[in-house]
């Protein structure tokens, strides 16, 4: 996979991010390209995607919690599916936990 292609030889080029280099946003990068061997400069956007769903628990529906799975098993919680929020494990699910 290709992060950019060179702008002399149109080469796909992997951006090295090694220990977070290159990316800074709008910061100015440099890069040589492994193809012809020139160097280039490069700039950094980021974008943020946002995916929507239903979570009727949040609209007067009821909340479906389920057990986390945590190691050690004492410490899990209870989250729901839908929406995320967690509470912790009511003692009778904690005492099941210790059996």
């Amino acid at each position: 996979m290709s992060d950019v292609n060179c702008p002399y030889c149109n080469a796909g080029v992997e951006i090295c991010h090694d220990d977070g280099y290159g990316y800074e946003e709008d910061g100015l990068f440099e890069q040589s390209c492994p193809q012809c061997e020139k160097n280039f400069a490069f700039t950094t956007t980021i974008i943020f995607h946002y995916y929507a769903r239903k979570a009727d628990c949040l609209n007067e529906g009821e909340h479906n919690y389920e057990k986390t799975k945590t190691y050690s098993p004492e410490f899990a919680r209870l989250r729901c599916g839908q929406c995320g929020d967690e509470i912790p494990l009511s003692t009778e699910h904690r005492d099941e936990v210790k059996a």
